[in-house]
């Protein structure tokens, strides 16, 4: 399997932390050089810094189009290429008091999520598609979650906008795919970072419960997704367009067993 992505340039929103970090990882690894993009420039440039001289740091708010727009083309202007998008940056609400149902779920929330994980999303898929198409190449990977696959409760917003991220990967593929450009989605299930620790993993009782749905009785670590991730920016998935890959232990596949 080839996972050589040498002479590649990347770039990964949200990943000063967590899930993103892991995928700038994986990509760095195998020989890609990765921008950063990141609201936080402090936590940013450190991950740049860590990550070595393959890495660097640009500042984005992908909800802001303008951001979107200086990011990428200062990506070609340094690289001059852009050859793989990895749109990871997203939101979502760890208050509990956020966690309401239909009637009651915040419209501010509501137009929060909106904006950064379906107009984000879409702002740099359009962005980059643009630079890949004159380019006839290029791979954009959308980070989904399994919530835009099957429903959760009290989260009408993020499952609407992960949904959509899917179906709008989908349309993509279908008219970038003759273009030389690949469009796919990768859909976490319970993944450890340190949101997911605060909200539920530094409980004992909550985590446990919570495995009982998992057949593989373990959360997903980050690296897991970013190896998936690699494997679709790499020549290895050259015939994989329009997918959605579920990393999430087998969850999804029991997830109504107990009806």
């Amino acid at each position: 399997m080839n996972l050589n992505l040498q002479g590649k340039t990347a770039i990964v929103t949200g990943a000063a932390q967590g899930i993103g970090k892991a995928i700038a990882e994986e990509l760095v690894e195998c020989g890609a050089s990765v921008v950063v993009a990141d609201m936080d420039a402090d936590l940013g440039q450190a991950t740049a810094s860590e990550l070595g001289e393959n890495a660097v740091f640009m500042p984005c708010n992908i909800a802001n189009y303008s951001d979107v727009t200086t990011l990428i083309d200062g990506t070609v202007e340094r690289f001059g290429k852009l050859d793989i998008m990895v749109n990871n940056a997203g939101s979502n609400s760890s208050r509990q008091e956020d966690r309401l149902t239909t009637d009651k779920f915040p419209l501010e929330l509501w137009q929060k999520l909106i904006d950064v994980n379906l107009s984000g999303t879409f702002y740099c898929c359009r962005t980059a598609a643009a630079k890949m198409v004159e380019q006839k190449s290029g791979s954009i990977i959308n980070i989904s979650s399994i919530a835009g696959v099957v429903a959760l409760q009290l989260q009408v917003g993020f499952v609407a906008t992960k949904a959509a991220m899917i179906k709008m990967t989908e349309a993509m593929a279908c008219e970038l795919g003759p273009l030389g450009v690949r469009v796919n989605t990768v859909s976490p299930g319970s993944i450890v970072t340190q949101i997911t620790k605060k909200l539920f993993y530094n409980d004992p009782g909550k985590s446990e419960h919570l495995m009982t749905f998992i057949p593989q009785r373990r959360p997903g670590e980050t690296n897991e997704v970013g190896s998936v991730v690699a494997f679709l920016a790499s020549d290895a998935a050259s015939y994989i367009n329009g997918q959605n890959i579920i990393v999430d232990g087998g969850w999804t596949c029991g997830f109504s067993r107990n009806f």
